[in-house]
């Protein structure tokens, strides 16, 4: 018993040394991550540009848009993953759009070995209402199905001019979501943030590559095909999974 005060007396020394100690942050920089739509790897002209479409016609893209959650990149030591943001949405829906859209984040300068991100609104966030978000949020009413169907995740509205007559009144209307599509996507590629020094970031989305990739035509002549809502979930499935697997990743670009 007779070490027993020395031994409190060194716990406490211990105690108000590590009070006293600074804490070391690392100091950080701005990133910016730019969002850039492209069709067959041109940047798409939204609502101004006509494409040639592989299994016949003309495509004019209306509207494309996909949530990501969960935004992260990863530092190169192995630690924590760096949240940008837990939810966004990225879209092209006006003849005013530029190909590309940028973001803007504060992070702790190093080095990092990728980016990640889930495609569509993570479960935990899919199960809550719009009514539980501000107005102006990124989850509204204009993006929710209803209680059963839950949120739209990804939409690719574009009229198809199927018979070269110049006249474009073929819609197609692809609305894509649920839990089980919910899908991660990752980028193991190597960059560096320091300040004054944009590394290029530049996550590319293309149209053409969801909807005829990968070694598939999705064919647009058929009227069962050029519409999802809902409904005709393995025409759904189908675009989704090619969504999720164009993505790539340009960096200093």
């Amino acid at each position: 018993m007779k070490y027993l005060p020395l031994f409190l007396l060194s716990l406490l020394l211990l105690g108000c040394q590590d009070d006293d100690d600074p804490v070391t942050t690392l100091p950080e920089a701005d990133l910016t991550l730019d969002f850039r739509t492209d069709y067959a790897g041109r940047p798409l002209a939204i609502q101004r540009g006509t494409y040639a479409y592989p299994s016949g016609g003309q495509l004019k893209v209306l509207l494309f848009q996909f949530y990501v959650s969960d935004l992260e990149i990863l530092p190169a030591d192995g630690s924590a993953a760096i949240r940008l943001s837990d939810i966004d949405l990225i879209r092209w829906m006006s003849a005013g759009d530029d190909a590309t859209t940028s973001r803007t984040y504060r992070v702790p300068e190093g080095d990092y070995r990728g980016i990640r991100f889930g495609l569509g609104v993570k479960p935990e966030l899919n199960a809550r209402d719009p009514s539980d978000f501000a107005a102006d949020y990124v989850l509204n009413e204009a993006e929710f199905w209803g209680p059963t169907t839950r949120y739209v995740f990804a939409k690719i509205e574009a009229n198809a001019d199927l018979e070269g007559d110049g006249t474009f009144d073929s819609g197609l209307s692809y609305h894509l979501g649920s839990d089980a599509l919910y899908t991660t996507v990752s980028f193991n590629q190597d960059f560096t943030v320091t300040a004054g020094a944009d590394p290029g970031l530049t996550v590319v989305a293309d149209v053409l590559r969801a909807l005829s990739g990968g070694g598939e035509t999705f064919d647009i002549r058929d009227p069962q095909k050029r519409n999802v809502h809902g409904g005709n979930q393995e025409v759904g499935r189908n675009i989704w999974e090619r969504l999720s697997r164009q993505f790539r990743l340009e960096i200093g670009e």
